[in-house]
């Protein structure tokens, strides 16, 4: 499984087409990955996704039937990295009462990361409005899966209402990573902490807000 936020990585360059023993598959998602988040999906040409992965149209196509298909496997590959970071402060080796704060901890700090842009699939449900696309389907069955487990980990923190603030937590969250863009990282974060201080408070019992 993929793990740490995608910022961390290493810039993909021309270089790239150096790397030995990867397949043009490899290099592809790779390039395609990078690519798609720093510029965008649509803005992003098949032309330049070869010449970057040091590959040609014909290898991508061979290797997926067409660029909505790769979108929709470098978002799933988005799915098992969100998951990842997400599930060390909400997974099980956390007591219960201090995931949610772990949870807002978490996205915090991924917002800070250099270079953040916001949630890249956040940002390929506003490419693709069509909810039939495949990009879309990746998406849109990931973020309910975490509004369901958002829900999951309010109620085992004892929450009187789980489904409301887990509902809430998504907002706060999605709603930061959205607003780092005009706000800038820092006055994002910061907002999401002091409103995360403050819905946890008012929704756990005292003493399990974090």
């Amino acid at each position: 499984m993929l793990c740490g936020p995608r910022n961390r990585r290493e810039p993909v360059t021309d270089a790239t087409k150096t790397q030995p023993r990867r397949s043009a598959a490899e290099r592809l998602r790779e390039v395609a990955r990078e690519l798609f988040y720093k510029q965008g999906i649509r803005a992003t040409g098949v032309e330049e996704l070869c010449r970057v992965a040091g590959t040609t149209k014909i290898s991508l196509y061979r290797a997926f039937p067409s660029k909505d298909e790769l979108i929709a496997e470098i978002l799933r590959d988005d799915c098992r990295e969100e998951e990842c970071w997400y599930e060390q402060a909400i997974g099980t080796s956390r007591p219960p009462a201090e995931r949610p704060a772990a949870y807002l901890a978490a996205a915090v700090a991924e917002l800070r990361q250099p270079g953040f842009r916001g949630c890249a699939l956040g940002l390929a449900i506003a490419e693709f409005p069509d909810p039939e696309h495949p990009a879309r389907k990746v998406a849109d069955a990931y973020k309910r899966k975490m509004q369901d487990d958002l829900r999951r980990v309010s109620a085992e923190a004892g929450a009187a209402d789980p489904e409301m603030l887990g509902d809430a937590l998504l907002i706060l969250v999605e709603g930061a990573f959205a607003a780092a863009a005009y706000l800038g990282a820092e006055e994002a974060g910061n907002a999401l902490e002091r409103s995360g201080r403050a819905l946890l408070a008012h929704a756990l019992p005292r003493g399990e807000a974090g």
